[in-house]
């Protein structure tokens, strides 16, 4: 099988778990979508529930990969820069794998053995990689004080919420989350938020490292 029908097969399931759920899409389903045999849908990926673990291990690789930051930035970059530089690459991931976005983020709501493992691996390599730049910035007098689970808690929501719960956005802000301008506009208020929330500035600053980010 070439690659560009496995990932025809990937993208098409992507699609249908985004739109209909795990629940309500059948392999059949996913061969029809990708104009393939069938067959191949099992064959390769072992059946649905293969593809669907294959395509959560994938987004939340790439999502760790996204948010990485070297050890040598971690301590010469500034605490504000980092975070702001690490949420708007966050941002930029899930707009650009949105279907899979909303997928992982739904499924890590439910308690099953695969979330749990999941939840062991990459999300607390998430919180761990947050919170040694939050710590970082608190230990340098650069953020206020303050609890730092709740910290996490709030950063982690401004950055899934919109890839989570995007009807939510369309219809009660008339805001897409997929398109450029929203982040565009969602970066300016995290530089305000941070600036007043965690650093303690009354009048924020603009921030001039969210438009040297590359949104390809």
């Amino acid at each position: 099988m070439s690659e560009t029908t496995r990932e025809k097969m990937k993208e098409a399931a992507a699609r249908l778990f985004y739109t209909q759920g795990y629940h309500g899409t059948s392999v059949r389903h996913i061969a029809e979508q990708a104009n393939v045999n069938i067959a191949l849908v099992s064959y390769y990926f072992g059946g649905k529930k293969g593809l669907f673990e294959l395509l959560m291990t994938e987004f939340l690789e790439g999502y760790l990969q996204a948010m990485k930051v070297d050890e040598e930035k971690l301590k010469n970059q500034d605490a504000r820069d980092l975070l702001l530089t690490m949420m708007h690459s966050l941002l930029c991931y899930q707009q650009k794998h949105y279907h899979l976005a909303r997928m992982v983020h739904r499924e890590m709501t439910m308690d099953s053995i695969l979330v749990r493992e999941l939840m062991s691996t990459y999300l607390r390599k998430e919180k761990h990689d947050v919170e040694k730049i939050i710590r970082k910035g608190m230990r340098e007098g650069r953020f206020i004080g303050q609890p730092v689970d709740f910290v996490l808690i709030q950063i982690r929501g401004m950055i899934t919420l919109p890839y989570y719960s995007p009807q939510y956005f369309r219809e009660l802000y008339q805001l897409s989350t997929t398109e450029p301008y929203f982040i565009d506009r969602y970066a300016e208020h995290l530089v305000r938020w941070i600036d007043s929330c965690l650093c303690g500035i009354s009048e924020p600053r603009t921030n001039r490292i969210i438009s040297r980010v590359n949104l390809a």
